[in-house]
């Protein structure tokens, strides 16, 4: 069984969404959270990591759909 190396450009892309979110986050926790609410906050937060996860996703799983079982 062979492994695959991926695309470098997925790998990049993974790595600049991360980047992305952390900076997301640090300009809404230092401009926008406190005229939120804990609870909206926190709905941000995980809005923001759904959102990251499925830019992820769409980036890999076609590489992952290429791949042998």
């Amino acid at each position: 069984m062979s492994q695959v190396k991926p695309e470098i450009k997925r790998v990049y892309g993974s790595i600049a969404v991360a980047f992305a979110w952390l900076l997301f986050l640090a300009f809404w926790l230092f401009y926008y959270a406190s005229n939120y609410g804990i609870i909206q906050n926190i709905g941000v937060l995980l809005a923001s990591i759904v959102v990251g996860g499925i830019i992820i996703v769409v980036m890999w799983v076609p590489w992952a759909m290429k791949q042998e079982n």
